[in-house]
This record gives C-alpha cells, sequence and structure tokens, in this order.
C-alpha cells in the first residue's frame, strides 16, 4: 500500500499543499511529488497579506530528503502568483513556508537532514549520499554555521579549573615575490581540558590572540581557573597572568622534553662530525641521525642490544654518555610528585649541567630556571597540553579531507566574500544551541539574515582576530563535540 497525501505532506514537512499524485521509480530509486498550493493558505511573499486574484500557477521544481527506499525525492509544486492590493496590484508570488530562504530549490526538511550529516562526515560525502552538487553543500555548511555563530554560547554546568591554549598550524600563504618570507597563519585554540573541547579560538598566537579566546568566558568563569598549561610561549604567559589572576601556570612537560632533546641532538651532531673526521665507523654508526631517538629513549623502553651498544658508545664517548645521564635524569626530575624533591633534583642536575661543560645544556638551563615556578605547578597539577595537541591533530587530518573543496573556493575571493573566512570553533561547544527549525515548515527568526558581507584581505590573507569557517563541519563532532540529533 503506498504513501497517503497527509503522510507525504507530514515527513516531507510540507505546509499548505495538498497532493495531486505520485509517480516512483524502483529502479531508479527516484520518487517525484506533484502538489499544488491551497489556494487559501497563500499569503503575499513580500507583505503577508492574503492574495485574491490568480494570475497563474507557477511551477517549481524543489527537492526533498529521501523517504524510505528512495533515495532522490522530487516536489513539483504549483505556486500560486497573483494581484496583491496592499504592494499596489502587483504581481505577487505566494509564500512557501517549507522552502529554504537563501537555497530556492531545495526544501528545509533536506538542508537540516544534509546539516545533520555534515556535523558528522564532510560536505563532498554528503553530497554523494543524497546526489547533491557538492558545492551546494559546502554553501549550506557554510551558512549554517554563519548563523549559528552570534547564539553560541557555552553550558553553564561547564567544569573550567583545568584549562590549556596552544596554536595550530593551519597555512603557510604563498610569497609575494622570490625575496619575501611565505606568511605562516596559526590559529590559537582555548581548550577545557575536563571536558576535552575547543571553547573558542582567534587566528594568530600572538598575545591578542589568546585575548580574544578568552573573551568567551566571562570574568567569575576566568577567575575559577586553578590551572592553565601553555608551552614556553611569553605572550600566553603573559595574558594568563593578567586575565586569569587565580591560575597556576603550567609549562608543558612535552615541550620541555623536546627542548632538552634538541639539546642532547646539538651535542650528537658535533660528536658525529668528530667521528666522521676521525673515521670512526662504530661511533658514526651509533651517532648517525636515523639513531638519534635510540640516544635519548628511556632506559626502561630500550631492548637488551640497545642497552649493550650505548654501554659501549659510553665508554668511547664522555660528552654523549654526560648527554644521556643529563638528559635520563631530567625525565626522573619530572617524575616527581612533590615540590621539594622536584626542588633537590633540579638542584643536583645543574651541578651537573655545569661539570659536564656541555653549552647547549648550559643554555637550557637558564631556561629552566626561567620557567622554574610554571615547572612546580605541572609537578603539583601533572596538567599537559597533549589534550590540546590532539585535536590538533583532528583538526590538520580533517583541513585535508576537505581539501579540495578548500581549494574551489580559493579564500573566498571569488565566489564566497559574502562569508568571514574560516572558523574551527565547531571543535567545541559551538554547535550546542543551534537554532534550526525543530519543524521544517517554519524559520528561526534568528536565521532569516545572514551577516553584511566582509571582502578578504590581499591574497586571500586573514585579518587578526577574526572568526573564520572551515570547509567541514564535521570538526566539531570528531573532536568532542556532540551531535545535534541528540540535542535538538
Amino acid at each position: 500500500m503506498g504513501l497517503q497525501g497527509n503522510e507525504i505532506i507530514k515527513l516531507l514537512g510540507l505546509q499548505g499543499v495538498a497532493i495531486e499524485h505520485t509517480v516512483s521509480s524502483d529502479s531508479e530509486l527516484k520518487l517525484v511529488i506533484y502538489a499544488r498550493q491551497l489556494r487559501e493558505h497563500c499569503i503575499c511573499h513580500d507583505c503577508g497579506n492574503s492574495i485574491e486574484y490568480v494570475h497563474e500557477w507557477k511551477l517549481r521544481r524543489l527537492r526533498g530528503p529521501p523517504l524510505g527506499i528512495y533515495q532522490e525525492v522530487w516536489l513539483y509544486l504549483r505556486q500560486l502568483r497573483g494581484y496583491c492590493h496592499i504592494c499596489g496590484d502587483k504581481i505577487r508570488s505566494a509564500k512557501v513556508p517549507f522552502v529554504h530562504p537563501q537555497f530556492q530549490n531545495l526544501i528545509l526538511s533536506l538542508c537540516e537532514h544534509a546539516g545533520r550529516l555534515m556535523e558528522e562526515i564532510t560536505c563532498e560525502a554528503v553530497a554523494r549520499l543524497l546526489r547533491l552538487n557538492s558545492k551546494t553543500m559546502w554553501d549550506l555548511d557554510q551558512w549554517r554555521m554563519r548563523n549559528m555563530l552570534p547564539i553560541v554560547k557555552l553550558p553553564e554546568d561547564i567544569n573550567l579549573s583545568h584549562m590549556s591554549a596552544d596554536e595550530v598550524h593551519f597555512r603557510t600563504m604563498p610569497k609575494e615575490n622570490s625575496f619575501t618570507r611565505p606568511d605562516i597563519v596559526f590559529v590559537t585554540n582555548l581548550v577545557c581540558y575536563k571536558e576535552s573541547k575547543v571553547l573558542s579560538n582567534s587566528i594568530g598566537r600572538s598575545s591578542k590572540s589568546l585575548k580574544e579566546c578568552l573573551k568567551v568566558l566571562t570574568e567569575p568563569q576566568r577567575l575559577s581557573i586553578h590551572f592553565f598549561a601553555v608551552d614556553m610561549h611569553d605572550p600566553f604567559i603573559s595574558v594568563i597572568r593578567k586575565q586569569c589572576p587565580n591560575a597556576e601556570i603550567c609549562v608543558d612537560r612535552f615541550h620541555l622534553a623536546e627542548a632538552v632533546n634538541k639539546c642532547f641532538d646539538e651535542v650528537r651532531k658535533s660528536e658525529f662530525k668528530k667521528a666522521r673526521e676521525q673515521k670512526d665507523e662504530f661511533q658514526q654508526e651509533m651517532l648517525s641521525p636515523h639513531r638519534r631517538f635510540v640516544l635519548v629513549e628511556r632506559e626502561k623502553k630500550l631492548s637488551k642490544g640497545d642497552l649493550k651498544m650505548l654501554d659501549q658508545l659510553k665508554q668511547l664517548n664522555n660528552n654523549i654518555f654526560n648527554g644521556m645521564i643529563l638528559v635520563e635524569h631530567f625525565h626522573k626530575i619530572l617524575d616527581k610528585t612533590e615540590v621539594s624533591e622536584f626542588r633537590k633534583s633540579l638542584t643536583l642536575w645543574y651541578r651537573l649541567v655545569r661539570e659536564s661543560g656541555l653549552k647547549s645544556f648550559r643554555k637550557f638551563a637558564k631556561t629552566i630556571r626561567k620557567y622554574r615556578l610554571n615547572i612546580e605547578s605541572y609537578v603539583r597539577s601533572k596538567l599537559t597540553t597533549a589534550v590540546s595537541e590532539g585535536l590538533n591533530n583532528k583538526i590538520k587530518t580533517l583541513k585535508r579531507m576537505g581539501l579540495r573543496l578548500y581549494q574551489q573556493g580559493v579564500f573566498f575571493k571569488q565566489n564566497f566574500t559574502k562569508m568571514r573566512v574560516f572558523k574551527l570553533s565547531l571543535c567545541g561547544y559551538n554547535q550546542l544551541v543551534l537554532a534550526t527549525p525543530r519543524t521544517f515548515g517554519t524559520i528561526h527568526p534568528l536565521l532569516k539574515n545572514g551577516e553584511g558581507s566582509r571582502k578578504v584581505t590581499k591574497r586571500g590573507s586573514f585579518k587578526e582576530n577574526e572568526p573564520f569557517f572551515v570547509s567541514v563541519s564535521s570538526l566539531y563532532a570528531v573532536c568532542g563535540g556532540y551531535s545535534l540529533a541528540r540535542i535538538l
């Protein structure tokens, strides 16, 4: 038994229409619905007044959402065009409440269905599944994000006691000429450690960028932050001290480990050159670049064969032996759980650095003295930027997934000048209060008007601290956001 007219109207979210007949094709999985507007429900599209005299019935071809086995659903609608006295006896089209205000050939139920899919997968994949144009899906995705942005707010019960901030490389802009360096674009992300979500972000990696991110938090929320993890980036640290006075700033352990490994790598490079000059094959093999990670690995993670070869290297090269001792001891210092034990071990490490005479480690020791209090905060809290780094990797992965659509717009120079470049905040809470219609026949008042056009700067570069959109809204879902299907 086929679907009745009222059932089709309810499934597609139609209003003020009557179904005349339907034509289906099981081989092509296509359903065509012929409908006509009800005369008593026809009002002027401009003024909202009823239309008294009929001029013509215009045939419109609209795309609807999938219904059961039918992947393509087309609605051929007879739309009334008549004379409106309020508009000066001009011919006006009757209002169709279930058609998208910007995408006039799409029904609202299809836009809602496609929009929720684009929260989970890429625009290209949604276009392939729904048999739609990928460019249209891109435009719809951008329209949804642009209109969601002004009404975004954080949940009231969010735990902000532990926070982190880190920057992620977004794009390297091409050089204007051979004498200038390429412009590298970074994005600063503000992450809630307890919830593992991005709260806000801003273009750049300066103090202004982090200030812009912290604007999403109220003053009581900023005062409630106990620990704030960052790398050894002074602009971030100065902003946190001013904006979050109650927060203890923690230097990320993995950035410290990276710095001490670089110090040892400088020692390895110098000793490798000496071994090459002396034609010492064993030391050349052990100090070669492809074995540099074995030299700085923790002893408990090495195999017996590696330990035996390292013991032989230590006997032959005193500088490598001292460097390995300093690296291993520094890792043990960061493993301490009490500040008093940390200070005693750090004092011993300072003495070992002085006795070793290695310039790279002596320079690194000055950096440790500068950030000692911040490292002690890490010892107390064990807070790192690991969550931020994980989100950054997902952002980079999804950015590459949307590469084709990302390049198609050429940074909105030609086709997307009405959009405000890119927004990565969808990795977090920014879609929790999406104002899309619960019923497809009505449009939320906040979604009627979009933002004004804003031209992109020269060469498609970004303006400082401006919001920006990304090509796939699935960013927020994959990076720890919530699905709108579980909220609306």
